[in-house]
């Protein structure tokens, strides 16, 4: 299967008699988007903190790309963090931000400039270089919060809550930026929001109370065999053999002229609702509703009450 892009083995983290974190061990594949999924105080944060360098564990091993990595040594660059209660300096504009955070992880000299203007052009945020952080929006804010994450090209990438407090116009360019990095970097995001995972993760790491009930492909977690996602139009779709050729070799099927049902068997849910989607907007037909007949949130609830 090659080497991980992250392995955990046997970690854990006391907080005095509190234990966070119980043996914890999973894997996550290179260039994958993984959807690290929990209630709250199953131990995702403290995860991420342990990984990123901020936390020391009580015991355990972490491996990125095969290779141990030491306690506290986030700034070796290894591992890009989006924390959920990001900060920064709101009178520095957005260019100056991310020239700082480089020259803390040993960035310096003509590459500098360089990297910071990379970034900024992957997140889409090259015209506001020169604006203070004050004036961004929550979206602009969580862009520039990855912006700095994605600083000197780590292997890993750790997102916390991106998607909170969102709203849904903003949450979509959100998603879309997360899928623009699927292949380039792998991801770990944490979220509440399960529905939205679904649709854009193929893979998936589930904790409860410091343990890992479930780590695997998006689909095996889901569940293989006949499953639907269901598309309620405003109109009723044609042509469908061009959307059977996208979509080859799953099946599109009408159950009646505004309802269409789409079988995605093993398939990852979230690749094949994609292509759907740009379908049926490039033909300009109103979706009214998707719904995923097996949901992220009833696989957790399986692990958990196992």
């Amino acid at each position: 299967m090659g080497t991980p892009a992250l392995e955990i083995k046997g970690l854990e983290k006391k907080f005095r008699r509190l234990r966070a974190l119980a043996d914890l061990t999973f894997q996550v594949p290179q260039g994958v988007t993984c959807a690290f999924v929990g209630a709250n105080g199953a131990g995702k944060t403290t995860t991420f903190s342990v990984i990123g360098g901020f936390l020391r564990p009580t015991k355990g091993e972490i491996f990125i790309q095969g290779v141990p990595v030491k306690p506290l040594s986030q700034a070796e660059g290894r591992v890009g963090v989006l924390p959920q209660d990001m900060r920064f300096f709101e009178e520095r504009t957005v260019e100056s931000q991310l020239v700082l955070f480089a020259r803390l992880v040993g960035i310096s000299g003509g590459t500098l400039h360089e990297e910071v203007t990379r970034v900024l052009s992957a997140v889409g945020l090259s015209e506001k270089r020169t604006e203070p952080a004050r004036a961004l929006s929550r979206g602009m804010r969580v862009r520039l919060g990855i912006a700095q994450a994605l600083i000197g090209s780590p292997e890993l990438l750790l997102l916390d809550e991106p998607l909170a407090g969102l709203d849904p116009v903003v949450r979509a360019q959100v998603k879309e930026l997360i899928q623009e990095l699927h292949g380039k970097v792998t991801v770990i995001v944490s979220s509440h929001e399960l529905g939205e995972l679904q649709t854009f993760c193929d893979y998936i790491v589930a904790i409860d109370r410091g343990h890992c009930l479930f780590s695997g492909p998006m689909e095996e977690a889901l569940g293989a065999g006949d499953q639907f996602i269901t598309y309620h139009l405003g109109a009723a779709p044609r042509d469908l053999q061009e959307l059977e050729a996208r979509i080859s070799p799953l099946p599109a099927i009408v159950e009646n002229e505004t309802k269409l049902l789409v079988q995605f068997g093993t398939e990852s849910p979230g690749r094949v609702n994609e292509k759907v989607l740009s379908w049926l907007l490039e033909k300009k037909i109103p979706i009214l509703q998707v719904i995923h007949q097996r949901s992220l949130e009833e696989a957790y609830l399986k692990f958990v009450t196992k």
